[in-house]
């Protein structure tokens, strides 16, 4: 078994089978962008792999840190090269938010790529897919008003423009662009409705 088979392996092992599709997106967009770039492949690929390794143990919090120090732990333990384990930890560490500013070209190419892997489909949509789940989870059906589904509408708009806006490379904007634009459009089409134009948007929904 070679190193990405073991790492594979390992994390298909370590996340829960919820997470799992998850890991498989990342690492298959994470890939087709390094295609597009002069990236190192297999680091973006390891990275992509371990990302949110320490998730199921240590919970949201921090856990770029944490899963940044799982995969050296694993690479080191295989012998794996010290400059390129240090090279996959930076991306991990580097994938949860955007470094903004003069800054932002600092961040290495493989970093790039794991942020924009990891938040392509939030800027497809999945943020306002979240909001609307979030919403259902707090108010039943019978009680859901125009105000409420309004506000989690424009929550989930917003999510996918900031993280669309937030994505380092063309390429990455490029697959993210159509569903990108769907999402808007529906956020849109859906609040110029009538219903959500009127003041006295504490109205319910009708079933």
């Amino acid at each position: 078994m070679d190193l990405l088979q073991g790492a594979a392996a390992f994390a298909k092992r370590t996340y829960p089978a919820s997470d799992w599709p998850h890991i498989v997106e990342v690492v298959r967009y994470a890939r087709d962008l390094a295609d597009t770039t002069a990236a190192d492949k297999e680091i973006v690929t390891l990275a992509a792999y371990f990302h949110d390794i320490s998730r199921p143990q240590f919970g949201a919090r921090e856990h770029n840190v944490r899963s940044a120090q799982m995969a050296r732990q694993w690479l080191e333990e295989r012998g794996y090269p010290a400059e390129r384990t240090v090279r996959v930890a930076d991306a991990i560490v580097a994938h949860m938010r955007p470094v903004l500013g003069a800054e932002r070209d600092m961040v290495s190419l493989e970093a790039r790529l794991l942020y924009d892997a990891d938040k392509i489909s939030r800027a497809m949509g999945m943020g306002l897919l979240a909001a609307l789940v979030q919403l259902g989870g707090k108010v039943p059906w019978h009680e859901l008003n125009y105000g409420a589904l309004a506000d989690a509408l424009r929550k989930g708009r917003e999510a996918a423009q900031q993280t669309y806006e937030s994505l380092y490379t063309e390429a990455a904007r490029e697959m993210a662009r159509a569903g990108y634009q769907q999402a808007v459009a529906f956020c849109d089409q859906i609040l110029e409705m009538p219903a959500f134009q009127s003041p006295e948007n504490d109205q319910q929904i009708p079933a």
